[in-house]
């Protein structure tokens, strides 16, 4: 089935998101000690403190995020087929989730205290929500067209829908 995929979703899961969480894995791997006082400052070491075991999960953290913009970047540009799409962003949007209650132990005043966030807050909150929902209307088809011509005969579902 050829699909047209609109350019507000190649952009964003091409280029913005990609880019954007290389921004994190950077600090993450590179600024550790910049990472956690953004993150909770008055729990977090001196910058030049990080404890080695808080430095080698955070180097994981960020080699995370560079396979996550790699594969976004990617994988979606390999194929436009929209089951591969779909999926791939469903797993996405599990883990926008799982990031949100991440933040859990900051409180709830954190998701919704905007006057007082930071950078990285408005990574994990923001960013994360855009995301999301980006992913969610992509999901649900909102703006995709297709090209019902070009339904292949063996795909009974497709078939069913041309009719």
């Amino acid at each position: 089935m050829a699909q047209q995929i609109p350019l507000y979703y190649l952009a964003f899961f091409w280029w913005i998101e990609p880019v954007a969480t290389l921004v994190g894995a950077y600090y993450a791997w590179l600024e550790p000690g910049a990472y956690l006082q953004l993150q909770h400052a008055a729990s977090s070491p001196a910058p030049s403190g990080v404890p080695l075991g808080t430095n080698v999960v955070l180097r994981q953290l960020g080699n995370m995020y560079f396979v996550f913009a790699f594969n976004e970047a990617f994988v979606l540009r390999a194929t436009k087929d929209l089951r591969v799409w779909r999926v791939f962003l469903l797993g996405l949007l599990i883990a926008d989730f799982g990031h949100l209650y991440s933040c859990w132990p900051l409180g709830l005043k954190s998701y919704y205290d905007v006057y007082n966030w930071n950078a990285i807050d408005y990574g994990n909150y923001l960013f994360v929500v855009i995301g999301a929902t980006t992913r969610i209307m992509f999901i649900s088809g909102f703006g995709i067209t297709a090209d019902t011509k070009s339904v292949r005969a063996k795909d009974p579902v497709k078939i069913s829908k041309r009719k």
